[in-house]
């Protein structure tokens, strides 16, 4: 039986930050948690954190890492008001970062047109319980030709599964270029949640059926720029292929308890300013932004936990104990060898 036991960056050594850049949102979403909604921390001192990142940045080019992933998450950050600012200076500090933003799309399509230059990837969540459907998909086909990578995620609400799957294929119908996701819930959006427990069959049935998402190719705008900072799975029959994680979590093959896991290459930034190597908590805080210390280390951790919750955690560096053998190879899989279908 086919198994997965690997997931290592595609080319070379790439840091990714994932910071939960504020805990306000214009949504309540009721299988959300307050946390991320309440506006406690809306964090706007801009000019510390280019400082912090200009450290940041500068420890990893020296220990040789050649590319930068940036994600930036809520809250809603499209209304955070450092996000311009410090998404131009990473630009200017790195060579081709890439930059990402997960968003619920509601902001205006002049936002836009101003600012999509910005970002490489956008990944579009769509919360039934809130959205405007009309701002939704146009915010969307703007942005489908712009981006390397464009998600439209489908919140599946248990009450309301059959009116999100009717909305989802009613944006499919409309779209060129896109990945357009089923997206299991969990029990609230939390470090520590479950995953939501569907209880008609039906429902179950779906992410069976549908694998979690679909695909649609189309022209991507000539002058966005491909940037190496991905990871690919690798499968103990020989299986390359890049990493999905909708599509692992849909198929509960999200479990790592026991493997090695490179968590010090991912750093992840809470709202409270908090610091930990990747969003699972199993580092434990090794620093504060707001305080400016942070505290490196370089070895990889065995992974405790009985599932990983979060899709940027997914696609850390991990090797299965069942094929580690002390060493972590970096960029070593040829690109004729993957399977991109």
């Amino acid at each position: 039986m086919s198994e997965l036991v690997k997931i290592l960056p595609g080319e070379n050594k790439y840091l990714s930050v994932t910071w939960q850049v504020n805990n306000w949102c214009n949504y309540k979403c009721t299988y959300c948690n307050e946390g991320n909604w309440s506006g406690t921390h809306k964090n706007e001192e801009t000019d510390k954190y280019i400082q912090f990142l200009d450290r940041l940045i500068t420890r990893f080019q020296f220990k040789g890492y050649d590319s930068f992933k940036f994600f930036f998450s809520g809250g809603e950050p499209v209304y955070w008001k450092p996000l311009l600012e410090v998404a131009e200076f990473i630009h200017e500090k790195c060579d081709k970062p890439l930059l990402a933003i997960n968003t619920n799309l509601s902001n205006s399509i002049n936002w836009w047109k101003k600012n999509y230059y910005l970002f490489n990837d956008v990944v579009a969540s769509y919360h039934i319980e809130h959205v405007n459907h009309d701002r939704y998909l146009e915010n969307a086909k703007f942005l489908q030709d712009k981006m390397n990578y464009l998600a439209l995620r489908m919140m599946m609400h248990d009450y309301y599964f059959q009116d999100v799957i009717d909305a989802g294929n009613k944006i499919w119908e409309e779209m060129d270029n896109c990945v357009l996701e089923w997206v299991p819930l969990l029990e609230e959006l939390s470090t520590g949640a479950q995953p939501w427990y569907y209880e008609e069959e039906w429902k179950q049935e779906f992410f069976e059926k549908t694998d979690g998402y679909q695909r649609k190719w189309g022209t991507i705008n000539e002058h966005r720029e491909f940037r190496p900072a991905y990871s690919l799975e690798e499968w103990n029959d020989g299986k390359i292929q890049p990493v999905n994680s909708n599509r692992l979590a849909a198929e509960r093959l999200n479990n790592f308890e026991g493997w090695h896991c490179w968590v010090n290459d991912a750093i992840f930034i809470n709202p409270y300013g908090d610091i930990s190597a990747g969003s699972c908590g199993v580092s434990g805080k090794i620093g504060n932004i707001n305080e400016d210390w942070i505290e490196f280390f370089d070895s990889p951790i065995i992974c405790p936990k009985s599932h990983c919750t979060c899709g940027t955690d997914i696609i850390i560096p991990k090797i299965s104990h069942k094929v580690y053998d002390g060493e972590i190879d970096y960029g070593v899989i040829e690109k004729e060898d993957i399977n991109v279908s």
